[in-house]
């Protein structure tokens, strides 16, 4: 094998230092004499002039109307997103007041049929002299009346909270903490008094308490929101 020598043809060359491009580059000419290049492609560091050929442009979002990725890497949200510890128990608090709203209309629509003097509200008279409550119409009303109210509070108190809990406020994570606190204290007090159905509700009471204390949450709400552009 002996070294090439370079040639005195005019058409090749060393495309960095001016050599000729044989054929039409749309229809794969090639350089002749350094590194060859099929197709009428070049590297973008050797096309003539500097320029991108047409049709070839940087990997830079900005050509494509976006904006780099950010340090979190894709599919990881943005670090102003809400924690997914607030995002559940607001969740929590959406279907806990929708079904205390349920059940303080129950029993007001209870009340209404014990207060009346129909055979549904004998019905009902009746079934709370079956269990020690020997009440009158009005008292069975009034009675039910204010079962339905404690529900039906808690219901909107809790849809409320759950509305507001996308502004990031300290008052907004200590009065849900307030809340639920509220409630759990109610409920205890419902356990030891025979009503052990509150045993589900008041677990999910303690998590949410416990969700809305964790450090995540906490730092969501004490750092003020990121001002928009």
């Amino acid at each position: 094998m002996y070294p090439q020598q370079p040639s005195n043809d005019p058409n090749q060359g060393d495309p960095n230092q001016g050599g000729q491009y044989q054929g039409d580059p749309n229809q794969g000419g090639q350089y002749q004499g350094g590194q060859q290049y099929q197709g009428g492609q070049y590297p973008p560091e050797q096309y003539p002039g500097g320029q991108y050929p047409p049709g070839q442009y940087p990997q830079d979002p900005a050509h494509h109307g976006g904006y780099p990725d950010s340090p979190a890497g894709p599919g990881q949200g943005s670090a102003a997103g809400m924690p997914g510890t607030a995002v559940t128990v607001r969740v929590l608090m959406f279907v806990g007041g929708a079904c205390g709203l349920l059940l303080g209309g129950l029993m007001w629509i209870a009340a209404v049929l014990a207060a009346s003097g129909g055979q549904l509200g004998e019905q009902v008279r009746r079934a709370l002299q079956d269990s020690g409550l020997a009440l009158s119409g009005a008292e069975a009303g009034t009675l039910f009346g204010l079962m339905g109210a404690i529900p039906f509070v808690y219901g909107v108190v809790s849809i409320a909270l759950a509305s507001f809990m996308g502004r990031r406020s300290p008052v907004i994570l200590w009065s849900v903490v307030a809340f639920q606190g509220l409630a759990a204290l109610i409920l205890v007090f419902n356990l030891f008094s025979g009503g052990f159905a509150t045993v589900i509700p008041l677990a999910f009471t303690i998590a949410m308490i416990v969700l809305m204390l964790l450090e995540g949450t906490r730092a969501y709400y004490s750092r003020p929101a990121p001002s928009s552009y």
